[in-house]
């Protein structure tokens, strides 16, 4: 089951945004529609970043970054052994991390804090159980870097302003603020050579406060204004849930040892409950004046009505959904391990209960839309299958197909009917090499994903209504190159690329939209970076590395309507460098690692436009200290 926005995953479990490096092991990629194990996915793929868990030897660690914008950031991380209650062993793993930043505009700043807090208990069977608590706050005032255009006759020009790209529409009460609180216990045992089990559990409280001043990138020259729309809102979002998780694995051989296997079977289920309620003001009572007024750029005019005007409410949403999953997954290896062949099925359930309130009009505060309470269960099946064979021993082909499922009911508003799943079909094939002694290892392959299901409107040719339908299809190929080479003791070197050909293919009544490409998306991407550690008695513990990003052509407004000038404004292709210079020296008295790093973004101050039509950050300089121990 897939989960709206721009979630991630943290130990297999839904997140949405806020994790921190500091108590972070690795991240996890999964690419494309793959079903993954715990079922939350997209037709891109996932992100899944699993956290740290303590050790049972002693260190800790300080690291203070400092540099452009004001930026500043402190992470603490110390891990403790507490040595053993009958025969139980303990450890624990504190974490901190608080960083501030503020951005070119007058009001724009981030505010960030983190505390993490884990305890490991081993048991005498070599069983682990892990307790994780975490708690994060982002508190921001929203700048907006978007780059206007110039907006005349109540239309776009092909004008764009650059010089007003950093100016803050918004204003100092443009507020986004996120909380969360998550609980992890996690539970691993190996029972003997065949069989193993991982448990998980999970809590979590989320609250947000959007405070949506409507910026916009509509700029009259004539009056020196934007255009904001008088569609200001505040928007508070409460989130709480939480998920269990079994995993059952197998590892096994037949015929002699000749055949490995590895089976998996996983049970998980999973339950969220979402509470949202959006106020504006009675238009009729206040007015919203043109905002962002320049004309005096030392003094901008952002007055809009106090706070508590902002009570007629035109969303109200209680949602809770039950997601219950399980998948079966065999992986057979033949010929000593060349031949690795897989499948899996994916079962999903998720059932929802809505109960969407009163909404009523900005224009005199009557009754806009009588709420409504639904209640349905979406279900689907998720096959994926593949493998991997060693052609020779530096060569192997690979290929997989895979599935994906979303119930449309995870972005359900009032008014809208009970569509069918959302699901998306990909295959992925490829070569992967490893030479010289696997100093130089280099993945090719290419992707074809089909897209299914997705929200449009329609006009029902019977009726003469337009219909909201599950019925808009996107196609994605592509193919992609990343390598890297240990070509000396010191030197390492490595880089990607990236080309994606993404059309949309039906959307219901927006037919000028077929053929375009989806918006935002760069039509390739590259990277190149290296490192050279100096050896020697005099330059022994320096490094310098440096990395080259490259971003392709990009469409930000493709699916504007064909009368549009900013459908056919591309942003342009664009190359930035970071380099850094990293200084480590060991004070071996007293087992301490020092370490200093100078690094720069963006060093030669290219003044570049993102693929979503902002305007890129300017050149960045960092310092920052790590103390380990």
């Amino acid at each position: 089951m897939k989960y709206g926005a721009t979630f991630t995953l943290r130990n297999g479990f839904y997140r949405l945004g806020l994790n921190e490096r500091v108590n972070t092991d690795r991240i996890e990629v999964i690419k494309g529609p793959n079903a993954a194990i715990y079922g939350s996915t997209s037709p891109a793929g996932l992100i899944n970043y699993v956290s740290k868990a303590p050790k049972f030897t002693p260190s800790q660690e300080l690291r203070y970054t400092a540099g452009g914008n004001e930026f500043n950031k402190l992470e603490v991380s110390a891990n403790t052994p507490l040595g053993s209650l009958a025969g139980i062993r303990f450890a624990q793993l504190v974490t901190f991390a608080a960083s501030n930043q503020s951005s070119e505009t007058t009001f724009g700043r981030t505010r960030n804090r983190f505390i993490g807090y884990a305890l490991l208990s081993k048991f005498r069977d070599g069983s682990t159980l892990n307790f994780e608590l975490e708690w994060s706050k982002k508190k921001e005032v929203v700048s907006t870097s978007q780059i206007p255009f110039e907006y005349v006759g109540n239309q776009y020009t092909r004008v764009q302003r650059k010089d007003l790209a950093h100016f803050s529409q918004g204003g100092p009460d443009a507020v986004q603020n996120r909380e969360l609180t998550s609980l992890y216990l996690t539970y691993d045992k190996r029972y003997n050579a065949v069989w193993s089990n991982h448990a998980g559990g999970y809590l979590y409280g989320r609250h947000a406060f959007n405070f949506n001043n409507s910026s916009t990138d509509q700029f009259v020259p004539s009056t020196g204004k934007f255009n904001r729309s008088t569609n200001v809102i505040t928007d508070p979002l409460n989130e709480d849930g939480g998920g269990v998780q079994v995993d059952t694995l197998a590892d096994y051989k037949l015929f002699s040892g000749k055949v490995r296997n590895k089976t998996l079977f996983t049970v998980d289920v999973s339950q969220n409950w979402r509470y949202r309620q959006q106020t504006g003001i009675n238009t009729r009572l206040y007015t919203i004046t043109t905002p962002s007024l320049i004309e005096n750029p030392a003094a901008p005019n952002y007055v809009l009505p106090p706070r508590s005007a902002f009570n007629v409410i035109t969303r109200r949403d209680k949602t809770r959904s039950d997601v219950k999953g399980f998948l079966l997954r065999q992986q057979t290896m033949f010929f000593n391990e060349r031949l690795i062949v897989f499948a899996s099925l994916r079962r999903d359930e998720v059932t929802y209960n809505f109960n969407f309130g009163n909404q009523y009009s900005r224009n005199g505060g009557a009754l806009a839309t009588p709420g409504q309470v639904s209640h349905y269960t979406d279900r689907a099946w998720s096959p994926n299958f593949g493998g991997n064979f060693k052609l020779t021993p530096n060569i192997s082909l690979y290929a997989s197909h895979s599935t994906s499922f979303s119930p449309q009911g995870q972005v359900a508003r009032l008014g809208d009917p009970h569509l069918e799943n959302e699901t998306s079909v990909g295959w992925d094939y490829g070569i992967k090499a490893s030479y010289l002694d696997d100093t130089l290892i280099f993945t090719t392959g290419g992707f074809y994903i089909d897209r299914y299901g997705v929200k449009t409107t329609q006009l029902n040719l019977t009726t003469g209504l337009n219909e909201t339908v599950s019925g808009g299809t996107q196609l994605a190929k592509g193919f992609e190159f990343e390598g890297t080479w240990k070509i000396t003791k010191n030197l390492f070197v490595g880089g990607s690329y990236g080309y994606v050909n993404a059309r949309i293919v039906y959307n219901g009544n927006a037919r000028t939209d077929v053929g375009q490409m989806p918006a935002g998306l760069p039509i390739d991407t590259a990277s190149f970076y290296f490192k050279y550690s100096f050896s020697g008695s005099r330059l022994k513990g320096l490094a310098i590395n440096t990395s080259v990003v490259y971003s392709g052509v990009a469409y930000p407004n493709s699916t504007a309507a064909l009368t549009d000038v900013r459908r056919y404004i591309n942003a342009p292709s664009y190359v930035i460098v970071n380099p850094a210079l990293t200084y480590s020296w060991n004070q071996s008295s007293q087992k301490l690692k020092h370490s200093v790093r100078l690094s720069a973004k963006n060093i030669f101050d290219r003044e570049y436009e993102t693929s979503r039509g902002n305007l890129g950050d300017p050149r960045g300089l960092f310092v920052a200290y790590s103390l380990n121990h």
